[in-house]
């Protein structure tokens, strides 16, 4: 039969596929048993259509057309051109060889992963390039899965051949290329010197973007007001007249003021007004001077726009000292009338409420917060003797206004630190207990910003015996809204969570008070003992644009890599650090223990940290803190188990779960007293575990990392 009769007989919707082979020596077509019995048979049928092809060579292709116009005269083998080759007989082949159902599969199936690995990405805080590589390797596979599919699409039709070997080699070749590129990049932007260039990098995009949030017309700050008086000891009173404006300013609706931290930083210092509005975020900057003369003083303010320093209101008031207090209302009065700002009765009132009523009092109160700043941040000020000095002044302060909130706020650090510190015997504990308890009931009882109010109520009972209702007293304090920053209350709170409302309330505080350098700390702190690296490094980035001076390593930055996985660089950044204080002993031991760096090099390690530069003293935390990470229990659960005896002690083992970033630290039972307040308060347990470490075999007896040893081997050098 020839191939113009095949083609004649296509015209029904069946097929014979017929086997062709080549011709041997004599000539002779060579035929299947199959393609004679219907030869012989003298035709197939109506209805019935015949292909005949040529086995071993694809259809159709280059190498067939080239043995086509080579064959010899006489040589009628069908090649196939029984087949009409138009595009309706290409789309029937593609459905024939199942390609169309191999791709959508294949596309489907890598959606779903996609959004899988997405989930679980962001879920983990693992590295994005692991994202991207997988991406890049199904998209090389989608190659690989087309060459598969047209050879194999219906299966057993074909066995491999060289050259499909060879094309799929060559598109493995290709894509292996790319993912190798890929990955050189990603691991040369992870190297330890590359570390501070990826964070300049994201400090200058993140002020970047802070330059291009739009700054609100009615926004202000108020800097301190020079002191021109002869007697430099009036600089208290004009801070204090300055504070007293700034508050009564922060009491009237639809106004953003900058909070007292960060525009006091500018105090003394020679800035341009747009300098000083573009850091602060504000349109607007109040400035002035006073000078006092006996019982008189002369008060001068101007309202400047930040941009152009044009000014847009100025008056001077000549009062007595004590009628000088009045002088903040009319101010403010002032300004929030050339900035449009409605002022009503309720409003009035309480811009009155806001204000201190007695001159001394306020200076005592100034003279106290600069020994407070002092005690906190100034070298070889012993923390504890320096928050004395301040709690002298404070004390005096609340005795001439005994509704004056902010004293008792501030005065109750001491106690809190007292509580933390070590060494201090039961009797000190348990005053410094009922006094923290005493000034933050005070300092609630005479608030009049009800956000500062319920962080102060919050506070007061995370140190007290009885945590009945604990956890909502603390989402409530957590979720009001306003710009107050709070002190201890989101070191306890990350130990059970509350991470996200701990970082809106930050990023709020960091909105009204930009320049507040603890704020940034707090933030960084709860994103760590919640599972957040990534957050807290971005925190970190901005916290190094918002004040310059180029990235800076610290130990919460360590910390962060390596629960990204980056222990190397976590190591590097500890390396530039000098290896003093609690912070950087619970780092180091954490990046080590990550990396599996073996127990007693880690244990040499740690030997170089000076245990007696701290400010703080707060070892006995510390070394909890390292039981639990060293494996050994039943040392972490004696640990817990002294600080659960304290006064207090529920916020101390809280600051070790805090720290520690490893989920339970110690066993509830070793820890009675805190397994009651638990039992009451309503906060969950266990805290997550943040950080996956090398699964190593327990510690049997003491830990490499007691305070013991670790002082006996400061002791010998």
């Amino acid at each position: 039969m020839s191939c113009q009769n095949a083609a004649t007989e296509r015209a029904g919707t069946t097929r014979f596929r017929i086997r062709a082979y080549p011709y041997d020596n004599s000539g002779v077509l060579a035929a299947t048993a199959t393609a004679q019995r219907v030869a012989r048979g003298g035709g197939i049928g109506g209805g019935t259509a015949l292909r005949l092809f040529h086995h071993g060579l694809p259809e159709p292709s280059a190498l067939r057309r080239v043995r086509e116009k080579n064959r010899p005269a006489g040589d009628h083998r069908c090649e196939g051109t029984a087949v009409n080759e138009t595009a309706a007989g290409f789309f029937a082949r593609l459905k024939h060889r199942k390609l169309v159902q191999w791709t959508l599969a294949y596309i489907a199936a890598s959606f779903a992963l996609i959004q899988v690995l997405d989930v679980v990405v962001s879920r983990f805080d693992w590295p994005t390039q692991f994202e991207r590589v997988t991406i890049l390797a199904l998209a090389v596979g989608f190659a690989v899965m087309l060459v598969v599919a047209w050879y194999h699409g219906e299966k057993g039709q074909q066995r491999t051949s060289g050259a499909e070997l060879l094309l799929i080699a060559l598109v493995l070749a290709i894509g292996g290329g790319l993912v190798w590129q890929f990955g050189r990049v990603a691991s040369i932007s992870r190297r330890p010197g590359a570390a501070a260039v990826a964070a300049a990098q994201r400090a200058a995009t993140t002020s970047a973007v802070a330059q291009a949030v739009p700054v609100p017309a009615k926004s202000i700050a108020v800097l301190p007001f020079e002191n021109l008086s002869d007697n430099k000891d009036n600089v208290y009173f004009s801070d204090g007249l300055s504070e007293e404006i700034l508050n009564s300013l922060a009491r009237i609706d639809g106004l953003r003021v900058i909070g007292r931290t960060s525009s006091f930083q500018f105090k003394g210092k020679d800035v341009d007004s747009r300098t000083i509005g573009e850091r602060l975020g504000v349109a607007n900057l109040l400035e002035g001077s006073v000078r006092r003369e006996g019982e008189r003083a002369r008060v001068t303010a101007q309202l400047i726009r930040a941009s152009d320093g044009t000014q847009l209101w100025s008056q001077t008031y000549d009062r007595t000292v004590t009628d000088s207090l009045a002088v903040q209302l009319d101010i403010a009065e002032q300004v929030a009338g050339v900035l449009n700002v409605v002022l009503d009765d309720k409003q009035r009132a309480h811009m009155r409420a806001a204000g201190v009523k007695n001159v001394d009092a306020f200076i005592a109160y100034q003279k106290g917060w600069k020994l407070y700043i002092d005690a906190h941040s100034k070298p070889g000020v012993n923390l504890i003797d320096g928050l004395r000095q301040a709690n002298v002044e404070f004390d005096k302060a609340t005795a001439l206004d005994p509704n004056f909130s902010f004293a008792y706020y501030a005065e109750a650090d001491l106690y809190e630190h007292t509580l933390m510190a070590d060494g201090r015997s039961h009797t000190e504990l348990l005053d410094a207990q009922r006094a923290a308890l005493h000034t933050l009931e005070r300092a609630a009882a005479t608030s009049p910003d009800p956000q500062q109010r319920d962080l102060a109520l919050a506070e007061r009972q995370l140190l007290s015996d009885d945590w009945h209702g604990l956890a909502d007293r603390i989402e409530v304090a957590l979720r009001q809204p306003g710009c107050s920053a709070p002190n201890w209350m989101p070191v306890f709170a990350s130990a059970f969570g509350y991470g996200d409302l701990i970082e809106n309330l930050g990023a709020r505080v960091n909105v009204c008070d930009p320049l507040n350098r603890i704020n940034y700390r707090t933030r960084i702190s709860a994103a760590l003992a919640t599972g957040h690296p990534q957050r807290a490094l971005d925190v970190l980035a901005k916290a190094e644009a918002t004040f310059g001076g180029g990235p800076t390593p610290t130990p919460a930055q360590a910390i962060a890599l390596t629960m990204l996985g980056r222990t190397a660089e976590a190591q590097a950044t500890l390396d530039s650090i000098e290896p003093i204080g609690e912070a950087f002993y619970v780092a180091q031991l954490i990046v080590g223990k990550a990396a599996g760096v073996d127990p007693a090099k880690l244990h040499a390690s740690l030997q170089k940290v000076a245990r007696n530069s701290s400010k703080f003293q707060g070892w006995d935390i510390t070394d909890a803190v390292a039981a639990a990470l060293s494996g050994n229990r039943a040392e972490a659960d004696r640990h817990a188990a002294a600080l659960d005896a304290r006064p207090a002690g529920g916020l101390l083992l809280a600051v070790v779960i805090t720290e520690c970033q490893c989920g339970a630290p110690f066993d509830l039972d070793a820890t009675p007293h805190f397994k009651a307040l638990l039992e009451e308060s309503g906060l969950r347990w266990p805290p997550p575990k943040t950080i996956k470490y090398p699964i190593r075999p327990a510690q049997d007896g003491p830990p490499p990392f007691s305070a013991p040893v670790a002082a006996k081997a400061l002791a010998h050098g």
